[in-house]
């Protein structure tokens, strides 16, 4: 047991007969009736569905009604609580002042799709692209309207046109590759990656090569599937591309090819605490202490 272990693994109190041991944090988290929020201190707090439909969202809604950013935020966070009606009024509004179209009209598209009205939904996503052009995953929304209503060659075509608008979009290229897994197998998926990885500017394909390649324990193939997503991000590697790399390399023991790869791009205030926290613990297992302060005093400043 390690020190921290030796100092902060004591066994809790058994609580007093008559009294009413508190419900773990757990089996709340896992209650679907309760909702997990934060009160103004930044305190964990559990309240029921019902109350924070009726007495709290409304209000929250209300008070972000033209602020975007935090309107789109109150109606993603409503969705994952599967508060589904509530928030149409709030998305239309997002639709109508959001100084990011493809934004609202993704999010509105998506509220109208969870509540059954898919003409809308359809209307509200071919108006963008009539007014701003297509964007791959306005696109991927309007095929999920077409997969909604069984129009199935329909859905698949206008997916693959998404993808070749923007073969980086995760969420596009994701369905795309479980759809052809489930309906041709495993080898489809990678197939359907390796279609994706030849359209111009592809990189997120190459990444999900790369790792498939690691689990078959072919590392030059990873190696060279890396290097030729890195060599097409262009000059500001996004920061899930660092962190996927670095990440997949490092969960296969791979630590100097880790370095190799990711330390020479990694940018603090782009790639933030989780790419550096990769690279600091393979510092570490490798032994390298010098790099380490370099680290230290470049986080102080």
């Amino acid at each position: 047991m390690g020190i921290f272990g030796k100092l902060f693994d004591k066994k809790p109190q058994a609580p007093k007969q008559d009294a009413e041991a508190p419900q773990p944090v757990k089996d709340l988290e896992n209650d679907p009736n309760l909702i997990r929020v934060f009160d103004k201190y930044g305190q964990e707090v559990f309240i029921t569905r019902d109350e924070w439909r009726s007495k709290v969202l409304p209000g929250t809604l209300q008070s972000h009604w033209n602020n975007p950013d935090q309107l789109y935020g109150t109606i993603i966070n409503a969705l994952n609580d599967g508060l589904l009606s509530d928030v149409l009024g709030a998305a239309e509004q997002l639709h109508r002042i959001d100084p990011i179209p493809s934004r609202a009209a993704c999010l509105y598209g998506i509220v109208l799709m969870k509540n059954k009205r898919l003409d809308e939904a359809e209307r509200v996503l071919r108006s963008f692209v009539e007014k701003h052009g297509e964007e791959g995953a306005v696109l991927t929304n309007l095929a999920k309207v077409y997969a909604d209503r069984n129009e199935n060659q329909l859905a698949d075509d206008t997916l693959w046109h998404a993808l070749e608008v923007d073969p980086n979009q995760d969420n596009g290229l994701a369905w795309y590759e479980a759809l052809q897994r489930e309906r041709f197998g495993e080898e489809a998926g990678l197939e359907a990656l390796r279609r994706i990885a030849v359209l111009p500017g592809s990189w997120r394909a190459q990444v999900w090569l790369a790792r498939a390649a690691l689990k078959s324990r072919n590392l030059e193939q990873a190696l060279a599937y890396y290097r030729e997503s890195l060599s097409r991000s262009g000059n500001d590697i996004p920061a899930d591309l660092l962190m996927q790399i670095s990440g997949d390399l490092g969960n296969h023991g791979y630590l100097a090819e880790l370095l190799e790869l990711s330390e020479p791009h990694f940018v603090p205030e782009l790639h933030g605490l989780q790419v550096g926290n990769n690279l600091i613990k393979a510092h570490l297992e490798l032994g390298h202490l010098e790099p380490l302060a370099g680290f230290w005093i470049n986080s102080i400043h």
